[in-house]
């Protein structure tokens, strides 16, 4: 297994906890559950992609770009909607955490597809201020510093996705940029979707 691989294994793993602690309907947290499941799908899709099996990771290419754009234009607004109104039924129910994010998926990509390719990075980045917003107003106590080092890690995502332009490129001397940005997502989802036991 490669280092990028495991980077995005580290992602998925991530996303399967995250999504088996909030998809349980007595929980109310399908939103942050369904864009756990998008993000973890494109990084299943990233551990083969970034395989040392040539065969496999030609294979899988195509589904795995296609899989990380269904998460930008699609899992980062139903994850920011749900921190920022974790009463509504969008965020609460899974019935309707799916049709938003299906309907922003498919809007999303439709405007990739017609040629506005910035779409792909202006969402993520919109939704990124919205969820810091959404930490510095509404959480409290520790939950607020753990948000807030979450915050820190899903800007650092993106200012190596704009600062470093070779994705073999190493990011402080440690790791690709590849590597940077599973870790860092990882890191971010933790953070801003960490809840104490009530």
């Amino acid at each position: 297994m490669t280092a990028d691989a495991f980077s995005d294994l580290v992602l998925f793993a991530v996303c399967v906890w995250l999504a088996w602690q909030c998809l349980p309907a007595h929980v109310g947290r399908a939103g942050i559950g369904v864009a756990c499941v998008l993000i973890g799908i494109a990084a299943l899709l990233g551990v083969f992609r970034f395989s040392s099996w040539p065969d496999v990771s030609e294979a899988v290419r195509g589904a795995h770009q296609f899989a990380a754009l269904v998460a930008a234009v699609g899992a980062f607004p139903i994850w920011a909607m749900s921190l920022a109104q974790p009463e509504s039924a969008i965020a609460q129910r899974l019935a309707g955490a799916w049709w938003v994010t299906f309907v922003l998926a498919g809007v999303g990509v439709a405007v990739v597809v017609l040629g506005v390719k910035a779409w792909q990075q202006a969402v993520p980045l919109l939704c990124g201020l919205w969820i810091a917003y959404t930490v510095a107003t509404r959480r409290r106590g520790l939950q607020r510093w753990v948000g807030a080092a979450g915050v820190l890690c899903l800007m650092g995502t993106f200012g190596v996705a704009l600062l470093v332009k070779v994705p073999e490129a190493l990011v402080l001397g440690l790791v690709s940029k590849t590597q940077a940005l599973h870790y860092l997502l990882a890191a971010a989802l933790v953070g801003t979707c960490w809840q104490p036991k009530a």
